[in-house]
């Protein structure tokens, strides 16, 4: 099964969910974006990756940055650019979407557990060298236990879509992270309003020797 088909149908079809729920959200991405902000270099440029309906780059430029973002499903990426006339927001696939410049800071939330574990290697290594040296990524998935991944049902929306779902537990992701060439930083927990729990990594990829 093609995934990337499947999620670009299944958040089409749900993102009108998606931004009902954006007012419930706001507090929660403000404050990942409280402890991405640090990290971050002063008026730097960041990308959202998975950007859905771009609350995380509406609120990245009222911290002094600028906000570009990606988004695989068009219908997620209309709210988007609807929410942020003026940034840069690509419909596409990240992993073969060509970018000019690297950037300072990646965001990530709520993406990578999609990919099965192989592919993604594949999206952490590529954001990696998209950064700058010394540059942050910002990435969360749901905590789990136990590691697994398969096709699922997406339950707490409706509809029952299916999309492709990998859990990571906290010291494989850390692994992953370091594998793909970061620094793991720190480690924020944090719990949505929808009662999720997630693991968010701060993440750097290291400066060059001189």
């Amino acid at each position: 099964m093609d995934h990337n088909k499947t999620h670009r149908e299944t958040y089409d079809a749900l993102a009108e969910e998606y931004e009902a729920r954006v007012p419930a959200l706001r507090s929660v991405f403000e404050k990942t974006i409280s402890y991405f902000a640090p990290h971050l270099k002063k008026g730097g440029r960041v990308l959202d990756v998975g950007c859905g309906a771009g609350i995380a780059i509406q609120i990245l430029p009222e911290r002094g940055f600028t906000a570009a973002g990606i988004e695989l499903s068009p219908k997620m990426a209309e709210f988007a650019k609807r929410r942020n006339p003026n940034p840069k927001i690509i419909v596409g696939d990240f992993l073969t979407e060509d970018f000019a410049e690297p950037f300072d800071g990646i965001i990530a939330l709520a993406l990578i557990h999609l990919f099965p574990k192989e592919e993604a290697m594949k999206v952490l290594r590529k954001m990696h060298d998209m950064l700058v040296p010394g540059g942050t990524l910002y990435i969360g998935t749901t905590e789990s236990a136990e590691s697994s991944e398969g096709w699922e049902v997406k339950e707490d929306y409706s509809g029952k879509h299916r999309r492709f779902r990998k859990h990571w537990t906290e010291a494989e992701f850390r692994r992953a992270l370091e594998e793909a060439g970061f620094e793991v930083l720190k480690l924020h927990r944090i719990t949505d309003p929808f009662g999720k729990k997630w693991m968010d990594f701060v993440a750097q990829k290291p400066v060059e020797d001189r």
